[in-house]
């Protein structure tokens, strides 16, 4: 998901309302939202789905790896060599157990999240899949042990 705005995707009091009702809970009906809302059903509707399509918003379900069966969670900062890293990108994002990448500034010019159900799965990305993406110069991991906090209700605008 990008986060540049085209012009084209103008937010306005009404979308920037719905998005923060959605974080809170993201299985509020349309009626429950237009009614929120003091607006019909067809404007919730059309506003989510436009937003849905323009990437701006989307509607899941968030659970921890841990208790689900994916205990391997490793966080990578990443040094890329920058006139190949929108190459890099595009090459991290279709490996399936990569689950977060996100260009930075500082010390790494990305983060990686990857998630695994074992310790070998997880060496097997990095030797087998992370080693062959040119432009990688270096990439330092830290494991996850627990979560704590997983939050997305961090509001909008």
């Amino acid at each position: 998901m990008k986060n540049t705005l085209k012009e084209s995707q103008e937010l306005d009091n009404l979308d920037l309302q719905l998005m923060k009702l959605l974080q809170k809970d993201g299985r509020l009906s349309y009626t429950e939202l237009s009614d929120m809302l003091d607006t019909t059903v067809g404007t919730v509707r059309n506003r989510v789905q436009r937003m849905m399509d323009q990437d701006i918003l989307k509607i899941v379900g968030v659970v921890n790896p841990f208790i689900t069966g994916m205990p391997s969670v490793a966080m990578f900062g990443v040094k890329v060599t920058i006139n190949r890293l929108q190459e890099v990108i595009d090459q991290l994002v279709e490996i399936p157990e990569v689950r977060f990448v996100a260009a930075s500034t500082g010390r790494y010019d990305l983060f990686v999240e990857v998630i695994t159900s074992t310790n070998t799965e997880l060496y097997r990305i990095i030797k087998e899949e992370f080693s062959k993406i040119e432009g990688i110069e270096s990439t330092e991991s830290s494991m996850f042990l627990e979560i704590h906090k997983q939050s997305y209700d961090w509001g909008v605008g």
